[in-house]
């Protein structure tokens, strides 16, 4: 599996969770999946009860995407042969096609929504994981087009293993939101606020991800795009040869400017739970920093090794 798709595919993820089709509805998802009401999301009661119910949740529909990449995958491999370039042509283009939709809706009928409706509160984990599958088992105007996108990139991906791997990242990029979401809701509604205000602004990030993806599936490209982590991987590991303590100054500074965006931009209210987190992060990157500086790890070396790195 190429990187580029797997980065493709959790950005994909996270922006369907920040899209005006999902974001506005969490708070109603989220009470209505752990029986709880707005008032106990807001002040942060029974918060492990909510996050109990929240995981359950995107098993459900994490379970359906993954099944669909595992169709998908199957009906990609009845291409074989000499059509293999126009079908991925073809997938390319479509997906481009879903990209400038969402750009300028000029297809009405992928407007419509069509979803599984839960009416009865779910009882327990078992309930959540079952509105979970019936959220993942339908198409929504934000989530539809994207969704088909990936499936189409896991249908031309060559394996199974690796279609799967491929939903189950944009499942990923998906359920990490809901479940912050679900573990700090009262912590992160303003920001959640701030993107609902710019919906129109996510969906145009939406449409010129899957028009560059389209593009580079069509073309051919996508592989091309994905030799340029290895050649940043021989790069890293050249310098780690040439200057060890040039990168381990590199490592050192890296740290450094972590910790100091930390201590200086918080991410999340000012409060005293935060306060304490914060001050137990930077206590653990000065242990980082110093075992940097001493050479027992190195983010120069762990770098190259992941960018290198080119799946299962």
């Amino acid at each position: 599996m190429n990187q580029i798709t797997v980065f493709v595919a959790f950005g994909a993820g996270l922006l369907s969770f920040l899209s005006p089709c999902v974001l506005p509805l969490i708070p109603g998802y989220l009470s209505f999946i752990s029986g709880r009401e707005a008032s106990e999301l807001r002040d942060g009661t029974r918060r492990a009860g909510v996050f109990f119910r929240t995981l359950f949740f995107v098993f459900g529909f994490s379970v359906v995407f993954v099944g669909l990449g595992l169709v998908f995958s199957g009906s990609g491999m009845l291409f074989a042969g000499r059509a293999t370039r126009w079908i991925t042509m073809a997938a390319g283009l479509i997906i481009v096609l879903f990209g400038l939709n969402m750009l300028f809706d000029f297809i009405k009928i992928l407007n419509r929504e069509a979803r599984a409706h839960v009416i009865s509160k779910p009882a327990g984990a078992i309930g959540a994981f079952t509105v979970g599958m019936a959220f993942g088992a339908g198409w929504t105007p934000c989530i539809g087009p994207i969704l088909a996108s990936i499936l189409l990139v896991a249908a031309r991906s060559g394996t199974t293993a690796e279609a799967v791997l491929l939903l189950a990242v944009y499942s990923f990029g998906l359920a990490v939101p809901f479940l912050l979401a679900g573990l700090f809701f009262e912590r992160l509604s303003p920001l959640m606020a701030w993107f609902k205000q710019r919906g129109r602004q996510v969906r145009m990030a939406s449409g010129i991800l899957l028009v560059a993806l389209g593009l580079a599936m069509s073309l051919g490209r996508l592989t091309a795009l994905n030799a340029v982590f290895p050649r940043w991987g021989v790069a890293l590991n050249a310098f780690l040869a040439r200057d060890p303590t040039g990168a381990t100054i590199a490592g050192v500074l890296f740290w450094v400017f972590v910790a100091a965006a930390i201590a200086a931009v918080p991410l999340i209210r000012k409060n005293r739970f935060a306060t304490c987190w914060r001050i137990a992060l930077l206590g653990v990157l000065s242990i980082i920093i110093a075992m940097e500086a001493l050479g027992i790890v190195s983010i120069v070396k762990i770098a190259a090794g992941w960018l290198l790195f080119q799946g299962v």
